[in-house]
């Protein structure tokens, strides 16, 4: 049946004459024609208001459906039936049309557009050239919009972190480009509202720049350990090569890699590093590194103050000194005598106020960081005193020979020398002069004598530097009463011994008073000096070169004869002073037959003061 309807209708269309339908009793005049649309409003709005489209057609029989589409981009879809469609306007749906269809056929509306204003929309940017530029070169940047009405005003920005700079207005811009600004966007506006542009990137290349080089560790390094070190670089094209150097403390450059990271084994704090990074548009280098490398205390000394040697009740200050990092947290001193360390105080500054020297105590400090510690050298803080002669001193007659034993201490370092009945005694085949140091302000001096047992000698010892001079005569002991008396103890050997004592001690006493001190210059001259001696005479640090002239105890000022210098021993180093005053020698006392200690200073008890 349709298809003879079908083929009716056609034959009605060419003959227009009246046909049966396909249903019984229906007479099909014409199909749709004249088929439009409406709108209302009917002039221009907003986008985004809404409008009612009407689709009318005339047809007969009259019974009509409509169908409402739209088309978008070329694109057409279903948008709703009935003869009114109501429907918000949008700047890309703005075109309509619709269908009536009765029973003989249907009839398409044209397509009808609704004016829209709305503002700029789908803004973009263009860039002239369009491939990687270098570093400040010019480029041309155009701006678009399809904006209704047109846009009106265009401006241009530039950015560069999170700062926007505005760098001019029109539709197009010449610029130049850098490695921080090479970001743009525009802004477009009309009447009914503006929009930004996307961001556009242009590409620029540019050499290596801040370059650098960072530590795996964060904090101090310890001398020894190991680190890897980063070259870090800005580039674009990035980077391509990397070279590391280091440069000792003679400013000596050495290629010590070629890669990113290196790492350096053993570190010390001596060596500093940098690195260079290319790329084909240039290299860069970074800024020297040097590590901050931590030790524990070395190089730990100790520094006298005053540098020389201070006479006696005054006071020196020793300083402790080393190198650490991080630097010294703790300092102690310590004293040593025959082997036996004192803890004495804590400090950087040790002052040592009339210190008995005698006592052969040198100092030593120690230094301490929380990596370890560092001891330094034994110092010798001295003071300069004249000679003193120890009551240990003695002769002893065994055989056919007498052996006499001289200990004296100064400082500087004393020379000592002999006299038998009044005479200098030089070192021969009949008398032996040997000596020995006694720690390093000590000096025993040993003197033989080859004679018979009827012949004994009175042996005096004299011993000076430039603070003074002391003198002891002694007395001549026979071993073998010495050997009685401790064997028996008491009773007739101790009788015997003393009045072999007072025999000798008789005699003595007559040779002294024969005894002149007015010495021949030549007798100076044959002092004896061991090479100990001389060495001493050298090694001492505080030897005062001004003493001898300077210090009242050098010209016999003190009035103490066994500390003034004796002529004897500095012969004519020595003038009478102005006005025919002269010098006048200690006087020589009684033989030290009872080895009584000699008082020639006192000797204080050191005490000590702590700085810093």
């Amino acid at each position: 049946m349709k298809g003879a309807e079908r083929l009716i209708f056609l034959g009605w269309l060419l003959t227009g004459t009246l046909c049966q339908g396909g249903v019984e009793g229906t007479v099909c005049t014409n199909p749709p024609r004249n088929t439009s649309v409406s709108v209302i409003p009917s002039s221009e709005v907003l986008e985004g208001s809404s409008v009612t489209l009407t689709c009318s057609s005339d047809a007969n029989p009259p019974g009509i459906s409509y169908h409402w589409y739209s088309v978008r981009a070329g694109d057409t879809r279903s948008t709703g039936y009935g003869p009114v469609l109501r429907t918000k306007i949008w700047a890309d749906n703005t075109h309509f049309y619709c269908e009536a269809k009765n029973m003989c056929g249907a009839h398409n509306s044209t397509i009808t557009k609704v004016t829209v204003w709305y503002g700029p929309k789908t803004m973009s940017v263009s860039v002239t050239p369009s491939g990687p530029v270098f570093d400040g070169a010019m480029v041309n940047l155009t701006c678009s919009s399809n904006g209704n009405p047109p846009v009106s005003s265009f401006t241009w920005y530039s950015v560069k972190g999170d700062q926007a700079t505005r760098l001019g207005v029109g539709t197009r811009l010449e610029t130049s480009v850098s490695a921080e600004v090479h970001q743009f966007y525009c802004e477009g506006r009309n009447d009914h509202g503006g929009q930004n542009s996307t961001l556009i990137e242009v590409v620029v290349q540019y050499p290596p720049r801040n370059t650098s080089v960072s530590v795996n560790s964060s904090g101090p390094v310890l001398k020894g350990s190991s680190v890897t070190l980063t070259c870090i670089s800005d580039a674009n094209p990035p980077v391509s090569s990397y070279n590391w150097y280091s440069v000792d403390e003679s400013e000596t450059r050495s290629v010590i890699g070629v890669e990113q990271m290196y790492t350096v084994a053993n570190v010390n704090g001596n060596t500093q590093y940098f690195c260079i990074a290319k790329n084909q548009r240039g290299s860069d280098n970074s800024t020297m590194l040097q590590l901050d490398i931590q030790y524990p205390p070395r190089n730990t000394s100790v520094s006298v103050s005053p540098p020389d040697s201070v006479l006696e009740d005054s006071s020196v200050t020793l300083t402790c000194s080393s190198d650490a990092n991080p630097p010294v947290t703790s300092y102690r001193w310590y004293s040593v005598r025959e082997g036996k360390e004192d803890y004495v105080a804590s400090g950087q500054k040790l002052i040592q106020a009339t210190m008995n020297v005698i006592d052969g105590r040198e100092y030593y400090c120690k230094a301490q960081n929380h990596h370890g510690e560092d001891q330094s050298a034994t110092t010798n803080a001295s003071m300069e005193f004249a000679p003193q002669i120890s009551s240990s001193s003695r002769c002893l007659h065994s055989g056919s020979q007498v052996s006499c034993t001289c200990d004296s201490h100064a400082n500087p370092a004393p020379l000592v020398q002999w006299r038998l009945s009044g005479r200098h005694v030089n070192h021969s085949t009949a008398t032996a002069i040997r000596e020995e140091p006694l720690g390093r302000i000590g000096l025993r001096s040993i003197l033989t004598i080859r004679q018979s047992q009827e012949d004994t000698p009175t042996a005096l010892c004299l011993s000076s530097n430039s603070q003074g001079s002391a003198s002891l005569q002694l007395c001549v002991t026979s071993t073998g009463y010495q050997m009685l008396s401790l064997l028996v103890g008491a009773g007739a050997g101790a009788a015997g011994m003393l009045l072999l004592c007072v025999i000798t001690c008789v005699i003595a006493r007559r040779l002294h008073a024969k005894t002149t001190w007015d010495l021949k210059p030549e007798d100076i001259t044959e002092l004896i000096l061991t090479d100990w001696t001389l060495s001493q005479e050298e090694d001492s640090l505080y030897a005062s070169k001004s003493t001898l002239t300077g210090h009242p105890r050098a010209n016999g000022a003190n009035g103490e004869g066994t500390r003034g210098v004796n002529p004897d021993l500095h012969g004519p180093q020595h003038t009478d002073p102005p006005g025919g005053l002269h010098y006048k020698p200690p006087p020589i006392g009684p033989p030290n037959c009872d080895h009584v200690p000699l008082q020639h200073s006192s000797l204080d008890t050191p005490t000590t003061r702590i700085e810093g």
